[in-house]
């Protein structure tokens, strides 16, 4: 008997059936060289929450490998959800207090002359509201345009400074870190911070918007914001025990999880612009943050999500813990995020408030 789901097919059979169809009309259209996809489903008696994988089209449009459930992708800022699980399990464990201004933690000031890094804590980096832009601008210093708990302003710049305090206590560089703290644990044997040699020949290439090949990027810095290469099915690991804590001291407890997706502050129009005053936002009542992960409020889906965008490889991951299902999507082309209001809408229902706010950022409309 196929496994029941509250969504919009009933059930399994009938959303992979779903998926198999759409995928590839939406990747022709979309002009998306490469897929890989992973369906998370828990249920009792299941040790693997993994439930489904496929990959579609191709890891290079020259000479044109096929995808596979092995072929490894940038899954960039789905790095930074990851990072913030580990980073709770070490607070958790005494490492770090999510409430204790990082600079307490440093030797040094990350900024010199700025009074109001004093009041930023692993709490306000994990819900982006640091102060600080995403990224500092080129050749020049960062700064911090806000009080800390302000507001939300999406920011990998704080999850590098979060990164920097996390290496100095562990007294680990972070790949190695996210590898004893989270990768190994959870069995992403094929995931890394940093590039490795086993990613020659199959790891995903990336391309333009066309699907045309791009430079090949092999990472060598780690970077809690965005380095993370994986697969959707070993990265569906993480959103599997979101979904379903286990037992041990490897992971959250329930109720830790719980914490996570408790809304931390509402997102907002201003998006991806630290810059931008309070006055001019109008504060969204669908989307909000938790710690590490976006989270929708709709009636019929209540979720936990987060997108991924290295300009030519995008990814997308979602989780509904009343659904007991998850979804990982990634894709080797910069058009590939225009799948995600179909595919996701598939599993989840028509209602995504996520994917509406994430394409109001980039001023894109659903390709329904």
């Amino acid at each position: 008997m196929a496994e029941q789901i509250h969504g919009v097919h009933g059930s399994l059979d009938a959303l992979r059936a779903a998926l198999e169809q759409r995928i590839p009309e939406r990747m022709a259209k979309a002009k998306v060289v490469g897929l890989a996809v992973a369906l998370v489903h828990t249920s009792e008696g299941e040790s693997d929450p993994v439930v489904w994988q496929r990959g579609f089209g191709l890891t290079d449009a020259e000479p044109g490998e096929p995808v596979t459930p092995e072929t490894v992708f940038q899954a960039a800022s789905l790095s930074k959800p990851a990072f913030a699980y580990a980073v709770l399990v070490a607070s958790r464990d005494g490492l770090l207090d999510l409430d204790t201004p990082l600079s307490a933690y440093l030797p040094g000031p990350y900024i010199p002359d700025e009074p109001r890094l004093n009041q930023i804590t692993a709490r306000h980096v994990l819900s982006h509201t640091p102060g600080f832009p995403n990224w500092r601008p080129k050749e020049q210093p960062l700064r911090i345009h806000f009080a800390a708990g302000e507001r939300f302003a999406y920011s990998g710049e704080g999850f590098v400074y979060l990164q920097r305090v996390v290496e100095h206590l562990s007294r680990q560089p972070l790949d190695a870190w996210m590898r004893s703290r989270l990768l190994d644990p959870l069995g992403m044997r094929r995931s890394s911070y940093v590039w490795v040699d086993a990613y020659e020949g199959r790891a995903a290439r990336g391309h333009d918007e066309e699907g045309k090949p791009t430079e090949i990027r092999r990472i060598r810095e780690p970077n809690a914001a965005y380095s993370l290469c994986t697969t959707p099915s070993e990265y569906a690991h993480l959103v599997g025990v979101m979904l379903q804590p286990p037992d041990g001291p490897a992971y959250l407890a329930a109720d830790q999880v719980t914490d996570m997706l408790t809304p931390q502050v509402p997102v907002n129009d201003a998006g991806l612009d630290a810059e931008r005053p309070t006055s001019e936002v109008r504060t969204s009542e669908r989307v909000s943050w938790g710690l590490g992960w976006g989270l929708q409020h709709a009636p019929a889906t209540e979720a936990f999500w987060h997108w991924g965008d290295n300009g030519d490889y995008q990814a997308f991951a979602m989780g509904s813990r009343q659904l007991g299902l998850g979804m990982v999507c990634m894709a080797n082309c910069k058009s590939g995020r225009r799948l995600w209001d179909d595919l996701f809408g598939l599993a989840f229902g028509a209602e995504l408030p996520a994917v509406a706010w994430l394409y109001s950022l980039y001023g894109e409309i659903s390709e329904k």
